[in-house]
C-alpha cells in the first residue's frame, strides 16, 4: 500500500456504532427514494399504453424516459446541492419530495406529449433535490467504516421503488388505465414529505469526518478548484456514467421489449421484470455494501476495483438474455436476465460512498449532484434515448420488436470507455487521497 493510502487508514475514526436515530433517519431517507423510483418507473411499464393512447413513437418515449427527464434533473441537482451545503437538508429533502409527488398525480390528467414533457420536467426538478441532500444526511448520521452499507441500504430504494413501480403500475394501469397509476403511486408521497417535514432532525455537519475548521462554506471559485484537484473522483463519475448509459437502456426498454416479445400485458411483465429488478437488486446492493465497507477500510481503491468487477461481469450475462429471449418457452432468460440485474445492481452504493469519502462536509451534497449530473446527462437520459433512436432505425430491418434488441445491445460498448475511466481512477487516487487529507486537516 502506498505512503498516501496509509496515512488515509491511519487517521483517527470514530467508532463504529451507530445510534437508533440514525436508522430511523436512514428509514425515511430510503422511503424518499424508493418513492421517486416508483414515479420513475411507472412511466417505464406505461410506455406501451400511453404509445397507444395517444399515439406516441419509439423515439418520443425514448426522449420522454430520457432526456426530457435527465436534463433537467442534471442542471437542478447543481443549485439544489449548493443549497444543501449551507441550508437545512431536511427541509430541502421534505419540500423536493412534496414536489416531485404532486407532479406525478397531475401525470395522470394530461392528454398531449408536450404536456408529459412538462411534468416530467417538473417531477425531475422535484427528485433532484433527493439525493444531495441524502447523501450529506447519511455522511452526517454515519461513521466512514459504516458508509458502504448505509449507502447500500439507502440504494435499495432502487430496487424497492423499480419493483413498485413495474409491478403495481401494471396492475392498476390494466385495471383502471394508466392514468389511474399516476394518480394512485403518486398520492403517498405528499405525507411522506410531512413526516420528513416533522419528524427527521437536522445533525451537526462533519461530526464523524474530523475536519475541524475545514468544516466551512466553499465560494463558486473554490468549489470547482476543490473538485478539478479531484481527478480520480471525476474520471470514476464519468465512468459510472457510461456504465449508466448501458444498463438504464437495458432497464427501461426490458417491458417494452418482453411485451413484443412475448405478447404480455404490463401487468404480467410489470410483476415478473419488476420482481426481478427487486429482488436481485437488492441481493446485489447490499452485496456491494457490506464487501466494500470490508475491503475499503484497508485500501480505499475497493470502492472502484468493486465496480470494474462488476462491469467486467455483467457482459456476457446481459448478451444471454438478450439473445435468447425470443426462443419460445425459454426459462433460461429470466436467469441470466436476474444475474444481469443483480450484478449491475453493485455499481451504485460503492460510488456514493466513494464520493463522500472523498470529500469536506460543505462539499458533499455537491459533490453527489456532480455523480448525479453525469450519471443521468449520460446515463439516465442518454442511454434509454439512444436504444429509443435506434429502435426506429433499425425497425423497417428488423421490425419493432428486434430492433430494440439490437438498441440495447449496442448501448452496451459504453463498458470499454467506462473501464478505461475506472482504471485511470484507480491508478490516481492514491495522490488525490493526498490532497483530501490535506484539505482535512486545514
Amino acid at each position: 500500500m502506498t505512503k498516501s493510502l496509509s496515512h488515509v487508514k491511519s487517521q483517527p475514526v470514530q467508532p463504529g456504532h451507530v445510534p437508533v436515530m440514525s436508522w430511523f433517519v436512514l428509514a425515511l431517507l430510503l422511503a424518499a427514494y424508493t418513492s421517486s423510483w416508483i414515479d420513475r418507473y411507472l412511466l417505464i411499464i406505461l410506455v406501451q399504453p400511453i404509445e397507444t393512447d395517444l399515439g406516441l413513437s419509439d423515439a418520443q418515449m425514448g426522449l420522454l424516459t430520457g432526456f426530457a427527464f435527465a436534463v433537467v434533473y442534471s442542471l437542478a441537482a447543481f443549485p439544489i446541492g449548493r443549497w444543501a451545503d449551507n441550508g437545512s437538508r431536511r427541509n430541502i429533502l421534505a419540500l423536493a419530495t412534496g414536489m416531485w409527488s404532486v407532479m406525478t398525480v397531475a401525470t395522470g390528467f394530461v392528454s398531449t406529449f408536450f404536456g408529459l414533457v412538462f411534468m416530467r420536467a417538473s417531477v425531475a426538478v422535484g427528485q433532484s433535490g433527493c439525493s444531495p441532500a441524502s447523501h450529506s444526511l447519511i455522511s452526517d448520521y454515519f461513521p466512514p467504516q459504516r458508509r458502504s452499507v448505509a449507502f447500500s441500504i439507502y440504494v435499495l430504494g432502487i430496487s424497492l421503488g423499480i419493483w413498485l413501480g413495474l409491478a403495481l403500475g401494471g396492475m392498476i394501469s390494466d385495471r383502471y388505465g394508466w392514468r389511474a397509476a399516476f394518480i394512485v403511486l403518486g398520492a403517498p408521497g405528499i405525507a411522506l414529505a410531512l413526516a420528513i417535514r416533522f419528524l427527521l432532525p437536522e445533525p451537526k455537519r462533519g461530526v464523524y469526518d474530523g475536519h475541524g475548521a475545514s468544516n466551512r462554506s466553499y465560494s463558486l471559485s473554490e468549489t470547482l478548484v476543490e473538485f478539478r484537484r479531484r481527478r480520480a473522483f471525476l474520471a470514476a463519475a464519468l465512468g459510472l456514467a457510461l456504465l449508466s448509459f448501458s444498463s438504464s437502456g437495458l432497464e427501461m426498454w426490458t417491458p417494452v421489449w418482453l411485451m413484443r416479445v412475448r405478447g404480455a400485458g404490463a401487468g404480467e411483465i410489470g410483476s415478473i421484470f419488476g420482481g426481478i429488478e427487486g429482488i436481485a437488486g437488492m441481493a446485489g446492493t447490499l452485496i456491494a455494501g457490506f464487501v466494500t465497507d470490508r475491503f475499503a477500510a484497508r485500501d480505499p481503491r475497493w470502492y472502484l476495483w468493486v465496480v470494474v468487477i462488476s462491469a467486467v461481469l455483467v457482459i456476457p450475462f446481459e448478451y444471454l438474455f438478450l439473445f435468447t429471449a425470443e426462443r419460445a418457452g425459454n426459462l433460461w432468460m429470466y436467469g441470466w436476465l436476474t444475474v444481469t440485474v443483480l450484478v449491475m445492481s453493485t455499481y451504485t452504493a460503492p460510488m456514493f460512498a466513494f464520493a463522500q469519502f472523498m470529500l469536506p462536509p460543505r462539499l458533499k451534497a455537491v459533490g453527489a449532484a456532480t455523480l448525479l449530473f453525469a450519471l443521468n446527462m449520460i446515463g439516465t437520459g442518454g442511454g434509454p434515448s439512444a436504444v429509443g433512436a435506434l429502435s426506429n432505425a433499425l425497425a423497417p430491418l428488423y421490425g419493432t420488436a428486434a430492433s430494440l434488441k439490437y438498441g440495447m445491445a449496442l448501448t452496451m460498448l459504453a463498458l470499454v470507455p467506462a473501464l478505461v475511466c475506472f482504471g485511470y481512477a484507480i491508478v490516481r487516487l492514491p495522490k488525490d487521497l493526498q490532497l483530501t487529507t490535506q484539505t482535512k486537516s486545514a
